[in-house]
């Protein structure tokens, strides 16, 4: 009787319910028997039954192992393919799921398409038998078996979540296809055919349609499309579609969604980084370097010259402890070294799989709330290390000389390189990369014509050092400087773990050294200069500042002279730059690397040698005469020591006039000077140890050139000059009798300023350049000619 059989399956399903009654069940045939009628059974509710027995049995393993052995799997297949009622099925099915737990049961249901079954089942119009059809594939173990995924893709998996997310129906039920969406993506084959289903367009529409959505969702979506990059067919699907490629730089701005969705942006865009056609439309079409310096400006070197503002905050004995401690090699630093993170990552499925993982903002939220609360402690460098890492991956390939030339010029970027020298400068331990991408840009013969326009030895000098005018000039390389530099040179790895043992002020001279003679043996090279000389005389180069910057600094002293001055005017792009820091540094880089050896010292000879002319010989005669200044003052004076001094009052006391047998002589002086002015340059003549007035010293000038004194001028020059290097400025005029002399005064003045280690105003320089560019010029000429600049022939010592 079927009712009487259908009762006691129903009794048996109720008792099956509880746990403890299984143990007593399995001490029976009872599965061995409902097996056997599921089997010989043609009535549906008999076989809904049969299964609601088994699938609340089935949760012991014992059971399952009957199970499997009365061929159950065979006849669970034959229902599922063949049965049409949706109480039947959804038995069957949740037995299935059950059953699937087990691997040695999923082995023995893929054999009998039990998982192409419930896929299709999948589209069922009862929701009861969806969902439960959603938990079953959601539930099946695919890690292990291809089978299993191969079923998955013949159920049409795909094309039901797709129609589910977009639906926007249950939530419960979106969530579950989430999740199942989730799953499957982290597999190979699965991406691949995700994609040729139309997968990439689902995805790109529900991020760009988000308003319906939660944080939450948005975000994984935008975490599985970068999953789905991973495919090479996958990329070529999106790199044939421009919308597409451009929605990961569209988000790199929104890095702070999640700690790791910058990461996750950067590693899918690596995917494409080493196919040139994606490579070309990144830099040509993304602003790809513009885009990794926002990076690299906003993410990272934020973290490092923040901590370093808080070290500055302490006094200086605390700061210098704190840069021995984090520059100096000991045990302590190698065990930190060991627990940091690593600063290499390879691109794997790692990161994608931490990202998609089923987690939940909240708790995120939370975490960054404490977190922003102890940031006065915690400086966060060491979880962007894998972000350094990433952005300097990318930026590497762009590096290689195998990569074509027009897109390694994007390198050649003053943003760019100032960027990855502040970061150079600011971490501790830099990531290799970033050193062999300037390495890099140093050294490429192809591109001499953009390492030019760079001025990268400027920046290299403005970004390793706080105050560039505070340095030594050149660096002696010793032995131990020698060896790393060796290996640097031949880019072997060893270096950069040897370079972070270093001080830090030995690692920057180190890499400024290196970087610089890469520079000089590209730029001294025919084709560099001419060149060179090409863009300096070409009109429609607007900024050719950077160009002289680098030649002054790395060009050798014979081709110096025909860059500067003969073949192009390069001395005149420097002159029009006279009022920037710029100008500056490249007159004194320039003069540091011409100057000899013995016009070291030639200032103080100078300054001896205008000691020596302002010496007169002494005056054994007196013949007193007063002098009716202004008609307002008379004033006594000798006579034999005014000729002495003076040609004007030599010929006027001893020539064919009639004052020289006056007893009173009067002189007009001009309007602008003061009778005090005069008396004081008397009082000077009459005692040698007198002291210059600092205010007088301009109608001094002005007294000396009216009355042609000869000895005085040297001694106010002295003076002035003296003054000069104290750090006090004096106005200088114009003496018509001594022209040489304040040519050779103008002369020193910018030979102290670009030798001093003095920081001294850039106001003042310009000042100086406006005004006296000619005695710059040739001054800096007498360096590359090899010629004393006081001892030509305009000296003002010739008799």
């Amino acid at each position: 009787n079927l009712s009487i059989q259908s009762t006691v399956l129903s009794i048996f399903a109720n008792i099956a319910c509880e746990q403890a009654s299984h143990e007593q069940i399995l001490e029976t045939d009872l599965i061995d028997i409902v097996c056997q009628k599921i089997i010989d059974t043609g009535p549906i509710d008999i076989t809904n039954r049969c299964f609601r027995l088994l699938g609340n049995v089935c949760t012991v393993e014992d059971a399952a192992r009957k199970m499997i052995d009365a061929d159950l799997t065979r006849s669970m297949g034959n229902v599922l393919r063949t049965c049409t009622d949706a109480a039947c099925l959804h038995s069957t099915i949740r037995c299935a799921r059950k059953l699937s737990t087990y691997a040695f049961c999923r082995d023995r249901m893929l054999d009998s398409m039990c998982l192409l079954s419930i896929c299709k089942q999948l589209f069922a119009e009862k929701v009861a038998l969806r969902k439960e059809a959603m938990k079953a594939v959601l539930e099946w173990d695919i890690e292990s078996s291809d089978r299993s995924r191969s079923q998955l893709r013949e159920g049409d998996i795909f094309r039901f979540l797709i129609t589910t997310i977009e639906a926007k129906s249950d939530k419960e039920y979106r969530h579950i296809a989430f999740r199942l969406l989730n799953n499957l993506l982290r597999h190979s084959d699965m991406r691949t055919e995700f994609g040729l289903r139309n997968g990439l367009n689902f995805l790109l529409n529900m991020i760009n349609n988000h308003q319906y959505q939660s944080t939450f969702e948005h975000l994984k979506f935008i975490g599985l499309y970068c999953v789905c990059c991973q495919e090479t067919t996958n990329r070529r699907l999106i790199k044939d579609d421009i919308n597409k490629l451009q929605l990961f730089f569209n988000y790199l701005e929104k890095y702070q969604y999640r700690s790791n969705f910058l990461d996750l942006l950067l590693t899918a865009i690596g995917q494409f980084i080493y196919d040139d056609q994606s490579l070309t439309i990144f830099v040509k079409q993304m602003q790809f370097v513009e885009r990794m310096c926002d990076l690299l400006e906003s993410i990272i070197l934020i973290k490092y010259e923040s901590n370093e503002k808080r070290l500055l905050t302490d006094d200086e004995q605390d700061l210098k402890k704190r840069k021995k401690l984090k520059t100096k090699h000991t045990t302590d630093n190698e065990q930190q070294q060991q627990k940091r993170m690593s600063v290499m990552i390879d691109f794997n499925e790692s990161l994608f799989t931490e990202f998609v993982e089923n987690t939940h903002l909240d708790d995120e939220r939370q975490t960054s709330l404490s977190s922003q609360v102890s940031s006065s402690t915690n400086t966060n460098i060491e979880i962007r290390r894998r972000t350094e890492a990433l952005i300097f991956t990318l930026l590497s390939k762009l590096s290689y000389e195998a990569t074509d030339k027009n897109l390694r010029r994007f390198l050649y970027n003053r943003r760019l390189v100032s960027l990855l020298l502040r970061y150079i400068y600011s971490c501790d331990e830099p990531n290799p990369r970033a050193l062999r991408i300037i390495s890099r840009l140093t050294k490429m013969i192809d591109c001499t014509e953009y390492l030019i326009d760079l001025g990268l030895p400027y920046l290299i000098t403005l970004n390793f050092y706080q105050n560039i005018f505070l340095r030594e000039s050149s660096h002696n390389i010793n032995m131990a400087d020698q060896y790393l530099l060796d290996i640097l040179l031949n880019e072997n790895r060893a270096f950069f773990q040897r370079l972070s043992w270093t001080n830090e002020q030995n690692r920057l001279k180190i890499i400024e050294y290196n970087l610089v003679k890469n520079i000089e043996n590209l730029i001294n090279t025919p084709y560099a200069i001419n060149e060179t000389i090409r863009r300096l005389n070409d009109v429609n180069i607007d900024e050719k500042s950077y160009i002289i910057l680098t030649i002054v600094a790395t060009l050798k002293e014979h081709n110096l002279k025909s860059i500067l001055f003969d073949k192009t005017s390069g001395y005149n792009y420097l002159i029009d730059q006279s009022n920037k820091r710029a100008c500056l540094w490249a007159l004194r880089t320039l003069v540091s690397r011409c100057v000899l050896s013995n016009n070291k010292n030639s200032l103080n000879e100078f300054l001896n040698k205008l000691k020596t002319h302002s010496q007169t010989p002494l005056i054994t005669q007196t013949k007193n005469i007063e002098l009716n200044i202004n008609n307002q003052q008379i004033v006594i004076v000798n006579t034999h020591l005014l000729c002495l001094h003076s040609d004007y009052f030599k010929t006027l006391f001893n020539g064919p006039f009639f004052e020289r047998n006056q007893a009173v002589i009067s002189i007009h002086l001009p309007e602008t000077i003061s009778i005090e002015s005069f008396m004081h340059l008397i009082k000077i003549l009459e005692n040698t140890n007198e002291s210059i007035q600092l205010n007088r010293i301009l109608d001094l000038f002005h007294l000396c050139d009216k009355y042609l004194f000869d000895y005085l001028p040297y001694r106010l020059v002295h003076y002035v000059l003296e003054q000069f290097i104290n750090g006090t400025t004096v106005d200088v005029v114009d003496i018509v009798s001594k022209p040489n002399l304040i040519s050779s005064l103008i002369r020193a003045c910018f030979l102290h300023l670009l030798t001093s280690n003095t920081n001294i105003s850039v106001e003042i320089f310009s000042k100086l350049i406006i005004n006296y560019s000619n005695e710059l010029q040739s001054l800096i000429l007498s360096f590359l000619q090899h010629k004393y600049w006081f001892h030509d022939e305009y000296s003002p010592f010739l008799s």
